[in-house]
């Protein structure tokens, strides 16, 4: 059983931490006028100022608790941190026994070490799993302003204007910023779900094809991946979660305060992922996508390339991809083999 985190329990758990204020502004300098470059520059500028991130996940699974960790960590790292001090909330069923919470707690300490763990017995079916963390800067966080928005970046893009994607060509004093995706989509609903369905989804598929599922998380830690695509030039980056990649795509939309348009075929996904979401009738795109992560890049040849030499041994952004690119107009468009719609709010959590 999963599904995301509504927005009375988001707001009543970032009230708790004093995040909501920061949530809800809209920082200075945002307009119609302003070039994505700026946007971007504007945004960092946001994230420099936070010190705090937050990872929450609610199932029955065990492994949620793990996930909100992991989570609370790769929200961190985009901002240029790396945690010092994390605090677990576990939300659990009043008559849930404590060997049942403890099978919780077990892959959480396992994942992370928490400066404080809370287990809270409320009247409520499932179990809620909320990680706070509070980082220190890292020697190298370079985001937006250090990075991808230098005027080495703006100048690369006016050299080389006849390569932008259409629309974009009257603007050719800045460089089109595309959206490189690393890791497959639904990777953390991809688990979960599996797990939810097993004896069904046994009788239905071979044994190496469902192993395939357990090996999507392995490769590497979101952290990781998003401080190694930081490092390799990327601006900025959104790491995936409830929501899914159509969820990660929206909030990157929010942050940048812009459109996009994106390839739906150019999405990484693996095909347990998909035959999961076809046996339970679901949009793959749109189940939990933790592992996976955003970046926004002037250069995307070079992000990919780092991302390779990054994890050159173990192959984990192996699946990174070019997937569109933002534009000015506030339209966020998919387009899948000609046709368009319209990306829809996300209207979970932050």
């Amino acid at each position: 059983m999963i599904g995301p985190v509504g927005t009375a329990e988001n707001e009543r758990l970032t009230t708790r931490l004093g995040r909501e204020r920061y949530l809800r502004r809209r920082p200075a300098g945002f307009g119609e006028d302003a070039d994505i470059t700026a946007r971007i520059a504007i945004a960092a500028e946001a994230d420099r100022a936070l010190r705090t991130a937050t990872g929450t996940m609610s199932g029955t699974d065990p492994r949620i608790a793990a996930m909100a960790a992991e989570r609370a960590s790769a929200a961190l790292a985009a901002i240029g941190r790396e945690a010092a001090a994390m605090t677990l909330l576990l939300s659990v069923p009043e008559e849930m026994p404590e060997a049942a919470v403890r099978e919780y707690l077990r892959p959480a300490y396992a994942a992370a070490a928490f400066e404080d763990v809370i287990i809270v017995r409320e009247k409520r079916e499932n179990v809620l799993a909320h990680v706070s963390a509070c980082g220190e800067q890292t020697a190298d966080a370079g985001t937006a302003a250090e990075t991808g928005t230098t005027e080495d970046a703006a100048e690369a893009g006016a050299a080389d204007t006849a390569g932008q994607p259409a629309g974009d060509a009257d603007n050719a004093a800045e460089p089109t910023w595309y959206i490189v995706m690393a890791g497959t989509a639904g990777i953390e609903g991809t688990l979960l779900l599996y797990e939810a369905n097993r004896e069904t989804m046994e009788a239905r598929y071979p044994k190496h094809f469902l192993e395939s599922a357990e090996e999507l998380p392995k490769k590497a830690t979101t952290a990781e991946i998003i401080r190694a695509g930081l490092a390799g030039g990327a601006a900025a980056a959104v790491p995936g979660g409830d929501g899914g990649v159509y969820g990660a795509l929206w909030k990157l939309g929010e942050k940048l305060r812009c459109g996009m348009r994106i390839e739906l075929p150019a999405i990484p996904i693996a095909q347990i992922t998909i035959e999961t979401c076809e046996m339970i009738d679901t949009d793959p795109y749109q189940i939990p996508a933790g592992g996976s992560v955003l970046f926004v890049t002037a250069e995307p040849e070079k992000l990919l390339r780092a991302l390779q030499d990054a994890f050159s041994e173990t192959g984990a952004p192996a699946d990174a991809a070019v997937i569109g690119y933002l534009t000015k107009e506030s339209a966020r468009v998919l387009e899948n083999r000609g046709e368009e719609r319209y990306l829809e709010p996300y209207r979970g959590g932050i």
